[in-house]
């Protein structure tokens, strides 16, 4: 029966693939809207956007991020939205926000890194040289080679005390033992960037360094390029003395998280379908996140003003627009003013959305909900995808295609998006958090060679790329904002070309597999999963008001409950934040011991297991029924594993065991 099915799928994804072909008007719209859309999204003007933000270092609570937030806030009130403001949110390092513990905010007024008489880094002229989370202070010392900097063994025979050492770890990740134990005076870091295909190529790049904003021995850090630390290496190494002067003023006060929003007001204020991007990040950061927050404004902008000329109705449901600092922004946001959460229908979230792709190497994703929270609202996101991918690839492969969304001054390749799955890095993994459950549509770039160093620049970005990625998300928001049930037909058509797509990507990767030790066979456990997820996700329509296209009663379990059954009790977000780790910090209070699941890796893909391990608590998953699910959706685990850490959030307090 097994194999049968999974034939039969492969049989569907191939006639499915068979059939691609470009679709003249855009998906699910009627074709009037689509086309206006279309027509009216920029580009060139997100990329204005971009250049003009990149201009400020968007630290958290810092100057750079108010400006940001207010150029944020005075386009809204250009572009005739309604309830404009910049939401404020105390943020001191004291309150709490649900698992998120405020940050006070981060200012740098000064500093400077010598050698002799040349000046290596500087804040005035390169911001992304000094570490956030900096604190003032002054050292004239000699440099020492530490290495990674991360073990004691790393500090054998030197010394340290008083000089500044150099490291190829983040300046959190060594401060501790740099600083508190052996007493260095600062730190120099060389820290590369995520490891992609480039890692390592450009040894000019200078990486956004971070220091631990509750750390118990501030510093301050400078962050230098992989060439200049190597030329030190060399230079120490022949038993040169590298001597180095710097002066630091910064340092962390109590402020507020400042949220720009605005609203396109619908029929019904009490539904919402909300755009949301990170407005933090380092200057330039312009891929990195001014895309997105441009993408959001842009989409704003158009939307708005389609409406307000007639060529758009007016929406059903209310469309806002937020503007956070990346996830605690959002985590504070949530449980500060529940009423979003309630409110909110889908999040529609853009994180780096613009870079060229021959320069920074980025394809863009298009990705949904996770695995945990089956929802159709991704198969509309991949339905746009879908289209402008084929529009694209007409267009660069004869010059000829309805809607090429091609702007003037963008490239002309195709666009070749990947569409389908759920990646986590950003906001929507909140949203989509089971303490909300808010189903998603992600829209990003990975990867990109220059991220968080001071090459994330705007000429990175490709105007064609953003005008596409903005039609992607302004139509799938569009279409949400107005979706009843006579679009029925088209809400199916969509379906099965997702479903198949979970097919087939289900038979890629579960096939060849052997059956695990308790003898599962792992594409059957796949299959099951996957025929109740799409299930549930024609079921998901009703979030929405409309007729549920399957039945309503839940599909009686094909399983047998091992171990115990938990239902959530502290839902007030994610485990970790951003610069804070709520479990570790209750874990190390209970004493307890670090659960070994969270050591596990996936797949390569998707979430992460302790994130729909804790996502799957439903009150009536057991959690052999958990471990099962995770299996199918992430990555095997043992179901000893599973269990422990469940075991320790019931012991923290986030579940209770439900009686049986």
């Amino acid at each position: 029966m097994i194999r049968a099915a999974a034939a039969l799928l492969l049989v569907l994804a191939t006639a499915a693939a068979a059939q691609v072909r470009p679709s003249q008007h855009p998906p699910l719209l009627p074709p009037a809207q689509g086309e206006a859309i279309g027509a009216e999204v920029s580009g060139g003007a997100a990329l204005r956007t971009v250049r003009a933000l990149s201009l400020h270092h968007r630290m958290r609570g810092s100057e750079g991020y108010r400006a940001a937030a207010e150029a944020i806030r005075d386009r809204l009130t250009d572009y005739g939205l309604e309830g404009v403001e910049i939401i404020s949110l105390p943020a001191d390092g004291r309150i709490f926000y649900g698992t998120q513990r405020s940050r006070p905010g981060w200012n740098a007024r000064f500093a400077e890194l010598w050698e002799g008489s040349e000046r290596i880094a500087s804040w005035a002229e390169q911001p992304i040289s000094l570490a956030q989370d900096s604190v003032s202070g002054r050292a004239e010392a000699a440099l020492v080679d530490i290495g990674a900097g991360t073990s004691e063994g790393d500090y054998a025979g030197r010394e340290i005390r008083g000089r500044l050492v150099l490291t190829s770890s983040q300046p959190e990740a060594v401060a501790d033992l740099a600083v508190g134990r052996f007493g260095a005076a600062g730190i120099v870091s060389w820290a590369q960037n995520q490891r992609t295909a480039w890692w390592g190529e450009d040894e000019s790049l200078v990486r956004w360094g971070h220091l631990d904003t509750f750390g118990d021995h501030p510093t301050f850090a400078f962050m230098v390029s992989p060439g200049r630390a190597r030329s030190w290496q060399a230079r120490l190494a022949r038993g040169e003395t590298v001597r180095l002067r710097a002066e630091v003023d910064a340092g962390r006060s109590p402020s507020a998280y400042l949220i720009p929003t605005g609203i396109i007001p619908g029929r019904r204020r009490d539904r919402e379908i909300v755009y949301s991007c990170h407005l933090d990040h380092p200057s330039p950061g312009a891929n990195d996140n001014a895309s997105g927050c441009a993408g959001i404004l842009e989409v704003a902008r158009s939307l708005s003003r389609l409406i307000r000329d007639g060529r758009l109705p007016r929406p059903d449901r209310t469309i806002r627009f937020i503007w956070p600092p990346e996830i605690e922004g959002t985590i504070a946001l949530l449980n500060a003013r529940p009423e979003f959460a309630r409110r909110t229908l889908a999040t529609i979230h853009l994180d780096m959305i613009g870079g060229d792709t021959e320069t920074t190497g980025s394809i863009l994703r298009v990705h949904g909900s996770p695995p945990s929270l089956p929802s159709f609202v991704s198969d509309v996101g991949f339905a746009f995808a879908d289209y402008v991918n084929a529009q694209s690839l007409a267009y660069a492969s004869t010059g000829e295609a309805f809607m090429p969304l091609v702007d003037p001054d963008g490239g002309r390749r195709a666009l070749q998006a990947e569409v389908g799955g759920f990646s986590m890095g950003s906001d929507h993994q909140v949203w989509a958090e089971g303490s909300w459950r808010i189903p998603v549509i992600y829209i990003a770039d990975w990867p990109d060679r220059y991220i968080h160093t001071q090459r994330d620049v705007p000429d990175n970005l490709d105007p064609t790329k953003l005008r596409r990625a903005i039609f992607i998300a302004a139509a799938s928001g569009y279409f949400l904002a107005n979706l009843t049930d006579a679009a029925r037909r088209e809400l199916t058509e969509v379906f099965v070309v997702a479903a198949t797509r979970r097919g087939g990507e289900t038979m890629q990767r579960f096939r060849s597999l052997p059956d695990d030790a308790s003898g599962t066979s792992p594409i059957g456990n796949a299959l099951r999963h996957l025929r109740a997820r799409n299930a549930e996700i024609m079921r998901s329509v009703a979030r929405f008001g409309l007729s549920e296209a399957g039945s309503s009663a839940d599909a009686p379990s094909e399983r047998t409950p091992v171990g115990p059954v938990y239902r959530r009790i502290l839902n007030q977000g994610p485990m970790n934040g951003f610069g804070y780790s709520w479990f570790d910090d209750r874990l190390a209070r209970a004493g307890l011991s670090r659960p070994r699941l969270l050591a596990r890796e996936d797949y390569g893909w998707g979430p992460s297991l302790p994130y729909e391990a804790l996502n799957l608590v439903d009150g009536r998953r057991s959690v052999g029924e958990i471990r099962d699910d995770l299996a199918a959706s992430v990555g095997d685990a043992p179901i000893e594993e599973v269990a422990e850490y469940l075991d320790t959030l019931a012991r923290l307090g986030v579940l209770e065991a439900v009686p049986r």
